[in-house]
């Protein structure tokens, strides 16, 4: 964008369009790197959506070399992986990390989304660190872009120069758009709902504590079938975050946007008849209670 020198090295003005998880950590990396650091993100707030996110050893290590407080993040380390019986909830197959750390070098963290934006957002913005602040503005929707003169246009009538513009606004990016990328998208043939438990809940209504485990759990997904639970536990244990998949004949949220009404728990257990009763239990309580869209691109 612009003319660059071709050769050596040299501080860029970077605009980088999108400020959830990805584009905090590209701001990270390039004010470490020397660079200046400008992040636009439509919305009035910079979040992220209620659910949990898992950062192997691979991100876990970025992490720690960026100098990002990871207990900002208030993570559960992975410490099992385990199988169950669809309907009785006994372990089909448990396979221990214990030896992760040793093994990878480091640990493997479940987050809770907002919190793992928090603390990257913390890391990117906050004076403390290598290099110079990243500078965030909000309600910065963009609109159009101009490649050759490294131009952002956004729809609060604003408009920005830089170096570079890096875009990392998500699967529904604008500027994959803007720049003549148009994947074929398409909705899978499973479709998910995502809910919420407290384990302080749980505990009181008597259910099993499935945070003790400290382990992602998957009840069915066997023989090809769509149905399939699958447990991650974030927020110290304190949150249980449920993907509920199932044939999208028994429901398509196509069309259904992230952050509208909660999906009535009814729905929520409609698919599972035969499922384990602990797990189903926890269901029942579950809040937060979102379609998690799923494509094929």
């Amino acid at each position: 964008m612009g003319s660059l020198p071709t050769a050596g090295w040299r501080q860029l003005d970077v605009g980088v369009v999108g400020g959830g998880i990805g584009g905090m950590s590209v701001a990270i990396a390039l004010r470490r790197a020397g660079h200046k650091v400008s992040i636009y993100e439509r919305n009035d707030f910079a979040g992220e959506v209620g659910a949990s996110v898992s950062c192997a050893a691979n991100g876990t290590r970025w992490l720690h070399e960026w100098g990002v407080d990871v207990q900002k993040g208030d993570p559960v380390v992975l410490k099992k992986l385990i199988n169950r019986d669809w309907k009785t909830g006994e372990p089909v197959s448990v396979y221990d990390l214990d030896d992760y750390e040793e093994r990878w070098g480091y640990v493997y963290n479940m987050f809770h989304r907002q919190y793992m934006h928090s603390m990257l957002k913390d890391t990117a913005l906050e004076e403390a660190g290598e290099g110079t602040p990243a500078k965030l503005f909000v309600n910065y929707k963009c609109k159009e872009m101009d490649i050759a003169a490294g131009k952002v246009s956004f729809e609060n009538g604003h408009s920005a120069t830089h170096d570079l513009i890096i875009g990392a606004d998500g699967i529904g990016s604008a500027v994959r758009g803007l720049i003549g990328v148009k994947p074929a998208k398409r909705p899978a043939d499973s479709s998910c709902l995502h809910a919420n438990v407290l384990t302080e809940d749980a505990v009181k209504a008597g259910l099993v504590d499935y945070s003790q485990d400290a382990a992602l759990e998957y009840w069915g997904g066997q023989e090809g079938k769509w149905d399939k639970i699958v447990l991650s536990p974030c927020n110290g244990g304190k949150l249980l975050s449920y993907y509920c998949f199932f044939p999208r004949d028994k429901g398509d949220y196509t069309n259904q946007a992230w952050g509208v009404e909660d999906r009535p728990v009814e729905e929520l257990l409609a698919p599972y008849p035969e499922l384990d009763a602990q797990v189903k239990a926890h269901l029942a309580i579950g809040m937060d209670i979102q379609p998690w869209r799923l494509w094929m691109q």
